[in-house]
């Protein structure tokens, strides 16, 4: 009987190990393309504690992104089993450098590199330049540039035949 008692007190040290990894969170801390993520889990003598490589978290198939993490990004990372090498990681939230784009609870804005995307109330808003690769099709509404329709309904001032250049649009 003490025996049992004894691999039970084992097997309950071993599940409380096993629940306390199973959920990690830190701060990006070393990024590379081919390997993925290292997090930084502690301070130690000899310099931080580092997770194992975890691979990027995004998603892959018919529908793929490629938003890679920054250093310093906070994640977490969970482990079922409680074995850092069998980990999934999954994006944190905002710290220090790493600020949150908006603080608009009813918009999503997507920034980076310089642009910055926001959708809210059916509207698209584009902070930074573009660039069209291909065809650009526009179906009912209109286009304007400087407060001027430019659609199939603007009209020209000064049309004359031959090679002459006309006025802007009306």
């Amino acid at each position: 009987m003490i025996d049992s008692m004894v691999a039970m007190k084992a097997d309950l040290e071993m599940l409380k190990t096993a629940f306390g990894n199973a959920i990690k969170v830190g701060p990006v801390e070393e990024i590379d393309a081919a390997k993925g993520y290292r997090l930084k889990l502690s301070d130690g003598a000899d310099g931080p504690y580092l997770s194992p490589w975890y691979p990027h978290p995004e998603s892959g198939g018919q529908s793929s992104s490629w938003m890679p993490l920054s250093k310093g990004q906070i994640v977490g990372v969970i482990h079922p089993s409680g074995d850092p090498r069998q980990g999934i990681m999954l994006r944190g939230g905002f710290a220090g450098e790493n600020s949150p784009p908006s603080d608009d609870l009813a918009a999503n804005v997507l920034k980076a590199f310089g642009v910055t995307v926001t959708m809210k109330d059916g509207k698209v808003t584009l902070e930074g330049d573009l660039q069209v690769v291909g065809n650009a099709d526009f179906e009912g509404g209109h286009v304007q540039h400087n407060g001027t329709t430019i659609d199939d309904t603007h009209k020209h001032g000064g049309v004359i035949k031959g090679g002459d250049l006309t006025d802007p649009p009306v």
